[in-house]
């Protein structure tokens, strides 16, 4: 059985955040959403997720903060930013806080969308992979 990837989606257009959760379920993704930055920072910090999907544009806390947030305080999941009008600052700035992608809603190609959604879903990263690794006995 292939193992189901979560995703959370935080955007406060609820339309669009439908539409993603409904087009992500339907692909076999556990699927969970907010619709500001500080709900979904604690949904990080209290789930376990392969990949946050986060709008720039967001109430409370927006997305570059909550991407900030989540990277100081070493949560292990994975960003994908979802822009409206995001500047060459905004992406700089995204780069340099370690956001997998970056994808204009408004010019979304869904299929290359949803392949790279899997892609970085699929990748374990290295302090997980040593977790792991030392559950195993050494046997000398």
């Amino acid at each position: 059985m292939e193992r189901q990837y979560q995703i959370l989606i935080v955007d406060d257009n609820a339309e669009l955040l439908n539409t993603y959760h409904q087009f992500l379920t339907q692909h076999g993704f556990l699927v969970e959403t907010s619709q500001d930055g500080l709900d979904g920072l604690e949904k990080l910090r209290h789930g376990e997720f392969d990949v946050a999907l986060v709008s720039l544009q967001l109430p409370r806390l927006n997305g570059l903060d909550l991407i900030r947030r989540a990277t100081e305080e070493e949560i292990e999941t994975d960003m994908i930013v979802l822009s409206d009008h995001g500047t060459k600052a905004d992406a700089v700035a995204a780069i340099k806080v370690g956001v997998k992608d970056w994808f204009e809603k408004s010019d979304l190609d869904i299929s290359h969308f949803l392949t790279r959604v899997k892609e970085v879903a699929e990748v374990i990263p290295l302090n997980k992979i040593g977790r792991i690794v030392s559950m195993f006995p050494v046997r000398n």
